[in-house]
This record gives structure tokens, sequence and C-alpha cells, in this order.
């Protein structure tokens, strides 16, 4: 089971394999280089106090992976719980209808409508975090004014259109 799940570059896959596989074989030298002597006498292995001390330490440092491993474990498995936690707080928030806007900002229908309306506005808020005042900042046009259309304004523009 793996404990992390990001991708990597190939390149830095490699990099990670070369310095773990280095690691292993000073880690095996290391220990040959300081066992061997103790293993390799002409009368035999010595089991005398140098080695006992030797397995004394290699003991300590079993006990130092171990608990390191421990944390390391630990660690990882309290992230990623978090982080399943973290996912649910991602997802989007839900729809509000105009009675649940109304409730949490404390609206009236007038300053619900000119929310809806296009263009900025600046939004005060009182102390407790409800809307207090809202002040659009564009003119109204009334219903029976209509929009001039566009080529009635550039009659140049439309000469030239015609020539072509």
């Amino acid at each position: 089971m793996k404990i992390i799940r990001t991708r990597q570059r190939p390149f830095l896959v490699v990099i990670d394999v070369f310095f773990t596989v280095l690691a292993w074989i000073g880690l095996l030298y290391l220990l040959v280089t300081g066992l061997w002597p103790l293993i390799s006498t002409h009368s035999g292995p010595r089991l005398d106090a140098e080695f006992f001390d030797a397995l004394g330490t290699l003991q300590i440092y079993l006990w130092v992976a171990l608990v390191n491993a421990l944390i390391l474990i630990s660690w990882a498995r309290y992230q990623q719980r978090k982080s399943r936690s973290y996912a649910q707080r991602r997802l989007p928030a839900p729809v509000v209808n105009d009675q649940g806007l109304r409730k949490s900002f404390g609206l009236t229908g007038d300053r619900l409508e000119t929310l809806r309306m296009p263009g900025s506005m600046t939004i005060h808020n009182d102390d407790d975090g409800q809307i207090s005042q809202v002040v659009p900042h564009f003119f109204r046009i009334a219903a029976d004014q209509k929009a001039i259309p566009l080529a009635s304004r550039l009659p140049a523009e439309d000469e030239r259109l015609k020539q072509l």
C-alpha cells in the first residue's frame, strides 16, 4: 500500500532511486566492514566483548530506525486523514434561495431587488454583519425609454459600408 501518492517526473524518480540504492549500499558496506573482522579470524568467530558491543550498537540503530519509521508513518496517516476533511470543505457551496439570503443578511425585498440589478454598487454592513444600505452606482433607465440603435448614431460609418 502506498502512503504517498503524488506523481513525480521520471527524472526525479531516477534520482530518488539512485540515492536510495546508494544509501542501501552504504549501509551494507558499513555493516560488513564493522562485523566482518569479528567473524573472520583464523581461530573462528570471536564472541568476546567487542562482538557484543557491536551488537549493542546495532540494536540501538535498529531501535532508532523503528521509532523514526513509526513517527513518519503516523505523520503520513494523520496528513491523509486531514486531507480527506479538507476535500469535503472544498465542495461547492450549497445554492441559497431568496428566503435564505433574506434570513442570512437581513435583507428587505427592495434591497434584494437592488442587489439583483446589473452594475456596480457599494454595500454597507452593520456591526452584526447584516446589510444596512445598498448604494447603486448606475442610472436607471425607465422602461418606456429605448436605447438608440447604433446604426442611427453613426451615419458616416453606414455610408462607408455602402461604398464597399
